[in-house]
């Protein structure tokens, strides 16, 4: 029989690339169709696990807002806990953290996972990789073979941002390189994790001793060399090929082009209120209190809560909570919570939380 799983969310990131929109809220706070990046995540989950599953999240950045959303939402169903990871320095006010690897370490110092443990086995998903697939697969798959645990991998066009494993032909990881300069393969490691009590072990008595060393500059400690580890000591840990791409909500491109897919797989609520002499082409998600008026929204448009759009034409975008857009035309954007835009024609914009941006010349009167 197979250990009862623990959970580990890293969630401490302060989520550089996708700066402005980081500077009010964590990224896994971002919406896609609807739901944050973190909701997705805890959904699929759900499916996943049993009620009363444990799961840790490692914090950092923005901890506050993270446990009181995770404690207020979902703790009648998990039994949540939360450490947080201390940065290593700040450089230009941007916190920096000790790496992935010492985020998953914590779970050992914390005693979530303690030493010699034989009762449970690991999970861990990152909260910045949202797979379109869910969770439920790779779980299924590890509860009924005989392996010592499996990683997700997608493939992807630009293999040297990842993580790469290189399986056999019995999907056996027989190598894996982070970020690696030249070709080994193109299959990434995804964003999911799962390891039987043996396998648990034996990873985090490797973290252990790696952030015992000190850091160089620059320098994190990294995950993927004790996955490399558990490969050389013998442990079977087959690669789970993801069936759909993995959203990388680090790369605004995937961003937008997470949002399109979800939109294309949901059932997008169709009767929207306050919409006056408008055309809402779907798939499109409509959130809370929006109100729309002489304009076109649509395809593939996620709008949040309490928006105001007149006189616009949005595609392929998504627009915070609270904004407001007067006359602009876009597509392919990304506009923050509680903007003001107005008089704007632009493809490819990148608006910040509470950013206010407007064409329009005074006359002064004259």
């Amino acid at each position: 029989m197979k250990p009862k799983m623990k959970i580990i969310c890293p969630i401490a990131g302060v989520g550089k690339r996708l700066q402005p929109f980081t500077f009010t809220k964590p990224k896994a706070f971002l919406k896609v169709a609807g739901k944050t990046i973190l909701d997705h995540a805890m959904g699929m989950l759900k499916e996943t696990f049993p009620e009363g599953t444990e799961i840790l999240f490692i914090t950092g950045y923005k901890k506050e807002m993270i446990a009181k959303h995770v404690t207020d939402h979902y703790s009648d169903y998990f039994q949540p806990r939360f450490v947080e990871q201390e940065q290593r320095g700040v450089i230009d006010d941007v916190p920096i953290f000790p790496g992935l690897g010492h985020a998953i370490y914590l779970a050992r110092k914390t005693g979530f996972l303690p030493k010699e443990n034989k009762e449970h086995g690991m999970f861990v998903f990152l909260s910045d990789r949202l797979p379109i697939d869910g969770y439920r697969g790779i779980e299924e798959k590890f509860e009924n073979s005989d392996l010592d645990g499996f990683i997700s991998v997608s493939v992807v066009k630009h293999p040297e941002h990842y993580g790469v494993v290189v399986p056999d032909k019995d999907g056996i990881i027989t190598r894996m390189v982070e970020k690696p300069k030249e070709y080994i393969a193109n299959t990434a490691i995804s964003g999911a994790y799962v390891f039987n009590a043996r396998a648990t072990n034996e990873v985090l008595d490797f973290l252990e001793e790696a952030v015992s060393k000190p850091l160089r500059e620059n320098q994190e400690h990294q995950f993927t060399p004790a996955l490399q580890d558990l490969v050389d000591k013998r442990y079977r840990i087959g690669a789970y090929l993801m069936s759909h791409e993995v959203i990388d909500i680090g790369q605004p491109d995937a961003f937008i082009a997470g949002n399109k897919f979800f939109l294309e797989t949901m059932n997008c609520p169709t009767d929207f209120h306050h919409v006056e002499n408008s055309h809402i082409v779907l798939p499109s998600f409509i959130g809370k209190g929006v109100s729309i008026k002489n304009s076109i929204v649509g395809p593939n448009v996620s709008i949040g809560d309490n928006v105001n759009i007149a006189s616009s034409i949005i595609q392929n975008s998504l627009v915070g909570d609270g904004s407001s857009l007067t006359r602009v035309i876009t597509t392919d954007s990304i506009i923050g919570d509680g903007c003001h835009l107005e008089d704007i024609i632009k493809s490819q914009i990148t608006v910040g939380d509470r950013s206010v941006i407007s064409t329009t010349r005074k006359n002064n009167g004259r």
